[in-house]
């Protein structure tokens, strides 16, 4: 599917942006703030990956790796929303970002009060997120509202 022109790119232009801000804002704070280490995350993750999380953290070199790696995809892939460049890529490594966060702490909710504000139930942020990435990656608003729009359009 592809957009036709400008005008029905702007909705998408905005979400894309506001959701590269979100990626960005994200990869900054954890960049600035003295001593973050995705180490405390992992430890207490709940989800299918937790094995996967804890064979990290007992890895000085791979609790690095990740600390980095987080910060580093979550900065250039919020760069790279925001700018509508290479906003395919982007939309794929902030999806698989996000599929990690959502198994790391799945929101299956405890089922006893299944209708109580904040008991997700399947869906929470970062699915929305996913899913609203998904779109950016469908319709390319960046061929017109953005970078890929002089450099490559069909990225």
């Amino acid at each position: 599917m592809e957009l036709k022109n400008s005008k029905e790119a702007v909705p998408l232009f905005l979400l894309r942006t506001a959701i590269g801000w979100l990626f960005l804002h994200e990869g900054l704070y954890k960049l600035v703030t003295p001593g973050w280490t995705a180490q405390y995350y992992l430890a207490q993750s709940e989800g299918p990956l937790q094995g996967v999380f804890q064979w990290i953290i007992n890895s000085e070199f791979l609790t690095s790796v990740s600390n980095h790696g987080v910060v580093f995809l979550l900065i250039i892939t919020g760069v790279l929303l925001m700018l509508g460049l290479f906003e395919r890529i982007a939309s794929v490594a902030g999806m698989v970002l996000l599929v990690f966060f959502y198994l790391s702490y799945p929101p299956f909710g405890d089922l006893s009060d299944v209708l109580a504000e904040g008991n997700y139930l399947v869906v929470d942020k970062n699915l929305i997120m996913f899913l609203a990435l998904w779109v950016v990656w469908q319709f390319r608003p960046g061929q017109f509202l953005g970078l890929n729009r002089f450099i490559c359009s069909k990225l």
